[in-house]
């Protein structure tokens, strides 16, 4: 009796090749370079100065144009002093908070929105607008959201492991480094875990 020798057809299947580990961030360092943090810095500053400064110019040469051509210079000119205050300083915020944590710019926006708010409601200007309805409530959310969001900015650093200090907003004052190191003699150091890495 003759036997016959079956053979199994071969499997074959492509072999997957498993993802690449994502590369951890130093600690001690932001998401963004140093170079891109300056250079954001520098331009968001050349705008604020540069829209507000022309904001002033123009608004009183719109006093010495008669018409519809008058008042449209007196809104230009509210314009760029406007936004050219509150647009940097939004993009400051939000980007400071992305450079801490991937999604923490949030952060920043509500901690800018709490700043005009508190203005708003405690300007003549912000309480016309505003009404005595809302004027308290622009002006105690405001309080909330600029305490709430400014600790928010300390836990989300904590836990990300960047740089943490208080300073004066003096120029020259020197820094109370509450984590990360400091080659300044006029700083205070408190003892951590990065000042440790970095000796």
């Amino acid at each position: 009796m003759n036997k016959h020798s079956t053979s199994q057809p071969s499997t074959w299947a492509p072999t997957r090749q498993a993802a690449p580990a994502p590369v951890s961030r130093p600690a001690g360092t932001f998401r963004f370079s140093d170079r891109f943090i300056k250079t954001t810095t520098t331009v968001l500053i050349t705008v604020m100065l540069v829209s507000i400064a022309a904001g002033f110019i123009i608004g009183p040469l719109s006093d010495n144009v008669a018409g519809d051509a008058g008042d449209a210079l007196g809104i230009a000119a509210g314009a760029l002093i406007i936004g050219g205050l509150v647009i940097p300083l939004l993009l400051a915020a939000v980007l400071g908070g992305e450079a801490i944590r991937g999604g923490a710019g949030f952060i920043g926006f509500f901690l800018i929105v709490g700043m005009f708010a508190t203005v708003a409601g405690s300007t003549e200007l912000g309480q016309e607008l505003l009404g005595p309805v809302w004027t308290p409530w622009a002006y105690g959310g405001g309080i909330a959201l600029m305490v709430l969001a400014g600790g928010s900015f300390w836990i989300v650093g904590w836990i990300a492991r960047v740089p943490m200090w208080l300073q004066a907003p003096f120029q020259g004052s020197p820094r109370v480094i509450v984590r990360g190191s400091s080659e300044n003699p006029a700083d205070v150091v408190i003892p951590n875990e990065l000042d440790e890495q970095h000796r």
